[in-house]
């Protein structure tokens, strides 16, 4: 399971918003390309976005799903590449005492043959994702520089 954080001066609900805006994912995202479509009823439980994720041409259609939206604390979605490529990607939020947050990423494998591969995608999944995380910080607040792994 790769678990990485970021520090945010925006209060949770501002950071939450960021979360809960799909067409600026390929913007701070590592891997995800262009967004394709989000569904009518986006952001209720079960509603999807669908982007296209992958470097070169070694690129793939995505779908993210909504499985716990929890404003503005926590926001689970279940993301799906292939039938075996599948992740459970957790945020949650947490306020800081100065009122800005502390957004943690937690991905783990959704489907069992992905844990067999677990010890080997873990170490890069941790560097995607904060290096994701750090891009998300700097697009919620340019200049800011307040992040933290």
């Amino acid at each position: 399971m790769a678990i990485n954080s970021v520090r945010s001066t925006l209060p949770p609900e501002a950071v939450f918003e960021h979360l809960l805006t799909p067409w600026e994912y390929p913007k701070w995202l590592l891997g995800a390309s262009k967004m394709r479509d989000v569904d009518d009823h986006w952001p209720s439980v079960g509603s999807r976005f669908h982007h296209t994720v992958g470097f070169g041409p070694l690129k793939v259609d995505d779908t993210s799903e909504i499985l716990e939206c929890d404003p503005p604390r926590r926001l689970v979605l279940k993301v799906k590449a292939t039938p075996i490529v599948q992740g459970i990607v957790t945020f949650t939020l947490v306020p800081t005492p100065e009122g800005g947050t502390v957004l943690t990423l937690q991905e783990e494998p959704a489907v069992r043959a992905g844990g067999l591969l677990r010890p080997a995608l873990d170490p890069p999944t941790h560097v995607r994702n904060e290096r994701s995380l750090k891009q998300l910080a700097d697009l919620m607040k340019p200049g800011d520089g307040d992040t933290a792994s």
